[in-house]
C-alpha cells in the first residue's frame, strides 16, 4: 500500500510538471508577435516574482536606479495591485499589473529585466535584452531545480527555458554558485557573486531607518521584538503543488517569557508567514503580532532584535546583523528527508530544536561568543561573498547595458 501511495504521488508530479512545461510553450507562442515591437534600450523592468509587490531585490535596485540616474532610466515595476502605489507613479515609476497586456509589453521591449526569482521563462526574450535573476535567498539550503524536484528530461527542458535567458544570476556564496549553477543547468560564469542588494541594509544597517519602522510596527521605544518567519510546506511534498503553512506549533507566550528572562527587557512576539501561502486564513494569529501583510521582509529583520525560524533562507540575512536566531522545526526530519538541503543542517550555526522544550532551553542558555563564532565559521565554510555593495553593482552594469 505504502509503494502504491508513493507511485501515485510520483505520476501526480509527471503529469503535473508536463502541464507546467507545456503552458510555457503555448505563452511564448502566444507572445512571440511582441518580438516585433522593437526593444527600448533606456527602460529597466523589474518584478518582485514571489510576493508581487513592491520589495525585496527587485526594491532595492529600482530605488537605486532611480537614484544613479535620474530621468535618464524608464524603470517599469510589476505588481499585483497597482492601485496600491500612486506614490511610486509621483515619482516617475511606471507600475504595472502582474499578467496584463500592458506587463507583457512592457517586459518584451525592456533592455534589462530583472527578478527574484523566474517569471521569463514565460517569455520568449532576445539576444539583445538581458536578464538579471537576483533570487530571494542567501545561502545554500533548501535544494532546487533537479536535485528536488525531477531530474527528466521534461523538467531540465523546462529549466532550460530560463537558463537561456539568464545573463547574471547573484550568488551570495560560493556553495551556492556551485550547487545552483548545476541544479537549475545555467553556466557558473554568468554567477555573480556580490551578495544580494538586499543584504546590504542588513551589513550597513541604518538606525534612523531602523526607529522609523519601529514606529511604524507600533513598537515602544522599550519593546524588543523576536521575528518568527517560517517557510512554507507543499501538498504532498510535491514542488508542482501549491504552497501552504502548518500548524508549526510554536508556544509565543513561552518565547517571550524566555527571551525576557535571558536578554531582559520587554518583549513582542511576530510572525510572518511566507508571501506564497495559499492558506493563510487557517493560520491563528491570535495573540501575536501578524506582519504577513508587511511588504518589505528585510525591514522586519532590521527592525527585529531576535529571530525564530525553520528552514527559510532569510536566516543567512539575519546572521549578517549578528543577532540571535533560533531553528524551531517540530517536522525537522520529515522536512529534510522530503526537501533535503545541501548545508547539512547539523552545520547551521542556530540553535536547533524540535519542541518548545528545547526552544526555551535554547534561548536561556544563549551564548552569545559561541553563536557569532559559529556563524562566523558558517559563513566561511559556506564561501560568504555579501559586499555590502550589490545594489550599486547591479545598478551600475544596468546602466551601463541602458545608457
Amino acid at each position: 500500500m505504502e509503494y502504491y501511495a508513493l507511485l501515485c504521488r510520483k505520476e501526480g508530479k509527471n503529469v503535473d510538471e508536463l502541464k507546467r512545461y507545456v503552458k510555457k510553450l503555448v505563452i511564448r507562442t502566444l507572445l512571440t508577435p511582441l518580438r516585433l515591437l522593437p526593444v527600448k534600450k533606456n527602460r529597466v523592468f523589474l518584478i518582485n516574482d514571489l510576493s508581487h509587490k513592491y520589495a525585496g531585490n527587485p526594491k532595492y535596485i529600482a530605488e537605486q536606479l532611480a537614484i544613479d540616474y535620474p530621468g535618464q532610466l524608464e524603470i517599469v515595476v510589476s505588481v499585483k495591485r497597482p492601485e496600491d502605489y500612486d506614490d511610486l507613479r509621483q515619482r516617475g515609476f511606471q507600475v504595472v499589473k502582474f499578467n496584463s497586456w500592458q506587463y507583457f509589453v512592457k517586459a518584451m521591449t525592456s533592455k534589462v529585466f530583472v527578478t527574484n526569482s523566474g517569471g521569463y521563462s514565460y517569455l520568449p526574450l532576445r539576444k539583445s535584452q538581458y536578464a538579471i535573476n537576483t533570487w530571494h535567498g542567501g545561502g545554500a539550503y533548501k535544494k532546487c531545480g533537479t536535485d528536488m524536484y525531477s531530474n527528466s528530461p521534461i523538467f531540465r527542458a523546462d529549466l532550460k527555458l530560463q537558463a537561456r535567458q539568464t545573463g547574471a544570476f547573484l550568488s551570495t556564496c560560493t556553495r551556492f554558485t556551485e550547487e545552483f549553477s548545476r541544479t537549475l543547468i545555467i553556466p557558473k560564469e554568468r554567477f555573480w557573486e556580490i551578495g544580494m542588494p538586499r543584504n546590504d541594509m542588513m551589513i550597513h544597517p541604518d538606525e534612523s531607518l531602523r526607529q522609523k519602522i519601529r514606529e511604524k510596527l507600533g513598537l515602544a521605544e522599550d519593546e524588543k521584538l523576536i521575528l518568527f518567519a517560517p517557510t512554507y510546506r507543499k501538498v504532498d511534498d510535491n514542488y508542482f503543488r501549491e504552497s501552504i503553512a502548518i500548524s508549526y506549533g510554536v508556544d509565543s507566550g513561552r518565547v517571550v517569557k524566555a527571551m525576557e528572562q535571558r536578554f531582559g527587557g520587554k518583549w513582542r512576539f511576530a510572525v510572518r508567514y511566507h508571501p506564497n501561502v495559499v492558506n493563510r486564513q487557517d493560520m491563528n494569529s491570535a495573540g501575536v503580532m501578524d506582519l504577513t501583510d508587511y511588504e518589505d521582509m528585510q525591514e522586519l529583520l532590521l527592525a527585529a532584535d531576535a529571530m525564530v525560524n525553520d528552514f527559510s533562507s532569510s536566516m543567512w540575512d539575519f546572521m549578517l546583523t549578528g543577532k540571535p536566531s533560533f531553528m524551531f522545526a517540530a517536522d525537522l526530519e520529515h522536512y529534510v528527508a522530503t526537501t533535503e538541503v545541501y548545508t547539512p543542517v547539523s552545520q547551521w550555526p542556530f540553535p536547533q530544536s524540535v519542541n518548545n522544550d528545547e526552544l526555551e532551553k535554547n534561548i536561556l542558555t544563549f551564548d552569545e561568543e559561541k553563536y557569532a563564532a559559529d556563524c562566523a565559521q558558517h559563513y566561511a565554510a559556506s564561501g560568504g561573498c555579501e559586499t555590502g555593495e550589490a545594489t550599486k553593482l547591479v545598478c551600475r552594469r544596468i546602466g551601463q547595458l541602458c545608457l
